[in-house]
């Protein structure tokens, strides 16, 4: 047997096994997104990720005291939460997901009182394993729609309706208002 044959032959038997693992990744992170989030299991944080978990979302409080602070702060505000996840793609030791997550405000949430506002919006979650645990997480999120349930921003005006225009001196003290609101 040729050096060549030997490496198809190892191909072969090392490739089912790497799907393997990129199915058992997809599943257990389907897992954990459904008993985390639509069955509202906090325990789910305690068997699902490593102890020393790493986020790297600077909007989130920092490991897994900090998942669990976040999960109770969010199942609490939306009674309804739920995460659907419409694709789910795995390589190695990693995990892409595309998730649709909808709830209605109806508990305090960030300290605002409920609004009872529907929230509707995406992110593309990626997560790092090993030995069958979630240990590190990243995310994209679509936060203008969330923003706007929230009520942390106004809705876009709809397509043909122009603002008024705005007199130079109004728009030099808008830009000034503007400056000091950012300074803080």
């Amino acid at each position: 047997m040729s050096y060549v044959d030997c490496c198809l032959a190892a191909a072969a038997v090392l490739s089912p096994a790497k799907a393997a693992d990129s199915q058992a990744n997809k599943e257990l992170y389907r897992s954990f997104m459904d008993e985390m989030w639509n069955k509202r299991d906090l325990s789910a944080v305690d068997r699902y990720l490593v102890p020393d978990f790493i986020e790297h979302n600077k909007n989130l409080p920092p490991g897994l005291a900090g998942r669990k602070q976040f999960a109770a702060a969010l199942l609490a505000a939306f009674s309804d939460y739920h995460a659907e996840i419409e694709e789910v793609v795995a390589e190695g030791d990693k995990v892409v997901a595309r998730v649709q997550w909808t709830g209605t405000q109806d508990g305090p949430y960030q300290g605002r009182p409920a609004t009872n506002n529907k929230l509707r919006f995406s992110t593309a979650d990626f997560f790092r394993m090993a030995d069958g645990k979630l240990v590190e997480h990243w995310d994209v999120v679509d936060s203008l729609p969330r923003a706007i349930a929230l009520g942390l921003v106004a809705a876009p005006k709809p397509a043909g309706e122009a603002a008024a225009p705005k007199s130079r001196e109004s728009g030099t003290q808008q830009s000034r208002l503007g400056l000091v609101l950012a300074r803080g």
